[in-house]
């Protein structure tokens, strides 16, 4: 009598654009019995791969660039209709995974959930283990808006500081002192707040925009605090009309120039903000109070920075977890691609918490500039030579007037968002332009919908219906950091398809 045919594992595809994760999930998937046929890095590349394999399960991400996997998945269970397809998403469950089954998902894993848990949940879906369509987790939920209030009351309660400002100084040479604290808690005499810190460098931290004016027909800009500038959303040096910095604003302040107690709301560049005016002998003071658009702000911000995070999070326990595993039975080849793996995953990191750092050093004025020449062609070649694919092209050899490691954040910015949301080949072409030097940033990707170019450069700003992940931090910062060196930064449309960025320097 012959023995029983032993039966065959099950045949997966995995879908992820992180190859170190898939790296992981392959060696994971491996070690429990699974056999991994293929890879792909968007829903596109899944599509095809899926149709040529034919796979018994397939992990699929949803955040990719290309096509993401909510897109994907309808034509992946049409290609393979008795396929387990786990969903595999750094997103929380109350956002995706409703959508992510009602489109044909067989299960949902949260990225951040160990492999033995995912290898778990894998192998009781495969095996027609009944088990409730929600994320395997690592973390609690998130809390939601309802879970919040005291602490939203509380911020809306100190808001109130901006729109019940004092009035300026009598003094034309400077502006009106920071409204003193209410909080009784606080108790300090005014000896020892002078012995800490300048009038001067209190009104540029204040947590509201504090603009004033030349009580003239131009309203010419005296002083902008650092909150101010980031409302307003550009450069507004002193001696500058309000009306080429916002001319809807400048409006309102001539029509309510003579009110004696004003107070108004007005969309600026950066958000939605109440303009209560001041008068004193000789300008007009406007104090520009963004609170409650903050709060909302900070919970996007918040939610987006913790979804970045985790994927890199993610991966370094991931290559913990494998190590612990079967250390002793990997060869060299094998270490050190999980070693490179955790490298790349700490910059990752890194690059995230230094955005983080630079946005919070911009809004408190705080942000310090080390100008010096630079050499841009040396500084590109070590920045993308272990990290990205990319040629260079070099048409102007001159150094630049620039710090050099805000100008290393801000091209690692520029190329990391190439690879996100653009197409290979890449390209890093540095170009005269005058007496400046133009630093180009190429890809040939979907490029930028129209409607969002002139969104780009905000803080926090998202494309709408992006499924991509980002802080929404990394182009504001370049444009900022470009601005602090006395350059610019722009976005053209590629003529072969994608988007060109440029950084714009001072030659030397």
């Amino acid at each position: 009598m012959s023995a029983a045919p032993k039966p065959q594992p099950n045949r997966v595809v995995i879908v992820d654009d992180t190859e170190d994760l898939r790296d992981l999930l392959r060696l994971a998937l491996s070690r429990g019995g699974f056999e991994v046929i293929a890879e792909a890095g968007d829903g596109r590349e899944a599509i095809e791969v899926v149709r040529t394999h034919r796979p018994d399960v397939i992990l699929l991400d949803l955040a990719m660039p290309v096509m993401d996997g909510l897109e994907a998945l309808p034509s992946l269970r049409r290609l393979c209709p008795a396929a387990k397809i786990i969903v595999l998403s750094g997103f929380g469950a109350t956002q995706m995974s409703a959508r992510a089954m009602a489109v044909g998902a067989d299960g949902y894993v949260q990225k951040g959930a160990s492999l033995t848990s995912i290898l778990a949940y894998v192998r009781d879906v495969t095996s027609g283990v009944a088990r409730p369509p929600r994320p395997l987790s690592v973390v609690p939920p998130p809390e939601t808006d309802a879970d919040l209030p005291s602490v939203a009351a509380h911020i809306a309660e100190g808001s109130t500081a901006g729109a019940t400002a004092p009035h300026a100084a009598d003094s034309p040479t400077r502006p009106a002192p920071a409204p003193a604290s209410s909080d009784s808690r606080v108790q300090s005499s005014p000896a020892s707040i002078a012995s800490r810190v300048s009038s001067w460098e209190a009104l540029g931290m204040a947590p509201y925009g504090i603009l004033e004016l030349a009580d003239e027909p131009l309203f010419r800009i005296v002083y902008a605090n650092a909150m101010a500038q980031r409302l307003l959303g550009h450069p507004s040096a002193a001696g500058t009309p309000l009306g080429l910095v916002s001319p809807a604003l400048a409006s309102l302040v001539s029509y309510h120039r003579l009110d004696s107690d004003a107070s108004f709301e007005i969309e600026l560049d950066g958000g939605n903000v109440r303009a209560t005016l001041r008068r004193t002998g000789w300008s007009v003071m406007v104090y520009l109070d963004s609170t409650a658009d903050d709060v909302g702000m900070l919970r996007r911000a918040i939610a987006t920075t913790a979804h970045e995070i985790r994927g890199p999070v993610a991966v370094i326990n991931g290559i913990a977890e494998t190590l612990g595993w079967s250390a002793a039975d990997m060869d060299d080849e094998q270490r050190n691609r999980l070693m490179s793996s955790v490298a790349r995953q700490a910059r990752m990191l890194d690059s995230i918490t230094a955005d983080l750092l630079t946005a919070a050093q911009i809004q408190r004025g705080t942000l310090r500039i080390d100008m010096q020449p630079v050499d841009p062609r040396a500084l590109v070649q070590n920045l993308i030579a272990d990290r990205y694919d990319v040629e260079l092209v070099v048409e102007d050899g001159r150094q630049v007037r620039a710090d050099p490691l805000r100008l290393e954040q801000m091209l690692s910015n520029l190329l990391a968002n190439a690879h996100k949301y653009g197409r290979a080949p890449f390209t890093v072409r540095l170009r005269p332009q005058g007496s400046h030097l133009a630093i180009d940033v190429v890809d040939e990707g979907d490029g930028v919908p129209p409607e969002f170019r002139d969104q780009l450069f905000r803080e926090y700003a998202r494309a709408t219906g992006t499924v991509a992940t980002g802080t929404g931090l990394g182009l504001y910062v370049v444009r900022t950091l470009a601005e602090a060196q006395s350059g610019s930064v722009a976005f053209t449309p590629n003529e072969a398809g994608g988007s060109v960025f440029t950084i714009v320097l001072n030659a030397c």
